[in-house]
């Protein structure tokens, strides 16, 4: 199995803003200032007309399942995966994928955005108004010029509450290079973007995620992946881990919970329901952003 290995920004101590920012979906007028509040939209757009199909179709057969292991081997090949869009059970939880089309993006764009967003809550929301409501970074690399896109977001954490269906989530995404995973250092006109996805409060990860971007003849697509049966427990400091959160489960907590007690555990926590309820809000706002994510990316490229 793919193992993560904590980074300085996983040590990092907890972001203070967790604890005292307010959470609200949509924006206030004190954010109307921002430079960026003429992309600010009250509503987000509907899913593409293939997704709308596939959750109408109910959950995919268990054999299109594959796990994170085998991620790059099959997305890296040409053409398209029998499950592009819709969601299965595997042991343990879900895989969950989604095919977005995105005419005028390139993956250039998304490059920028995962290395720009997460410094501000009212960016984040850009994504998604109707589900997202927090965001802050475990470092904030935004002050250094020097760094590329990709620099600013890879072994970097981005600490996000949003809602997937009707569930508030706390989480902590932290990003890792795609080719600890297995992917092919990407080429021009592509992006492989990565992370171990785990829960903000608790030193715990619960899966993977993977989108890919690749070329298109009128702009690009995305191909992402959630592979969700890949519980484990991070080596976190304290002051990593918000409230009692870290010292709940420590490392002799997780002994006697014992290897196979912590995934059955998890994936009950996602919920019956978590595979619809993801592959909608993955659509929803890869779909939303992309309708002017050129425009954004043209104007703010080059700003912190």
């Amino acid at each position: 199995m793919i193992q993560y290995t904590p980074t300085a920004a996983d040590r990092a101590r907890f972001p203070d803003s967790y604890a005292v920012e307010t959470r609200y979906l949509g924006y206030r007028r004190s954010e109307e200032a921002a430079p960026y509040a003429k992309y600010f939209r009250a509503d987000t757009l509907p899913v593409q007309e293939h997704v709308r199909e596939a959750l109408l179709g109910g959950m995919a057969p268990t054999e299109y399942a594959y796990g994170i292991q085998d991620a790059a081997r099959i997305m890296s090949r040409p053409g398209h995966h029998k499950m592009e869009t819709g969601w299965t059970r595997v042991p343990g939880g879900y895989l969950i994928a989604v095919l977005t089309d995105m005419p005028g993006v390139t993956a250039e764009m998304w490059d920028w955005w995962f290395g720009w967003h997460s410094a501000e809550s009212a960016r984040y929301k850009l994504w998604y108004p109707d589900a997202h409501q927090f965001s802050a970074l475990g470092e904030d690399r935004s002050a250094d010029r020097t760094l590329t896109d990709r620099q600013r977001y890879i072994d970097n954490v981005s600490y996000v509450d949003e809602y997937v269906g009707g569930t508030l989530q706390r989480l902590a995404i932290r990003f890792t290079d795609p080719t600890r995973l297995g992917f092919n250092e990407p080429g021009p006109g592509h992006a492989v973007i990565c992370a171990r996805v785990g829960l903000s409060r608790y030193p715990v990860a619960q899966g993977w995620l993977v989108h890919q971007v690749r070329p298109t003849s009128h702009g690009s697509e995305m191909r992402s992946r959630f592979f969700l049966d890949d519980a484990g427990m991070l080596d976190l400091p304290a002051h990593s881990v918000p409230g009692r959160g870290g010292s709940l489960l420590t490392a002799r907590m997780t002994r006697r919970l014992g290897d196979s007690a912590l995934p059955r555990v998890a994936a009950r926590a996602l919920g019956p329901t978590f595979g619809y309820d993801l592959a909608f809000h993955c659509a929803s706002e890869m779909n939303h952003l992309a309708s002017f994510l050129p425009a954004l990316h043209e104007e703010f490229k080059d700003t912190p």
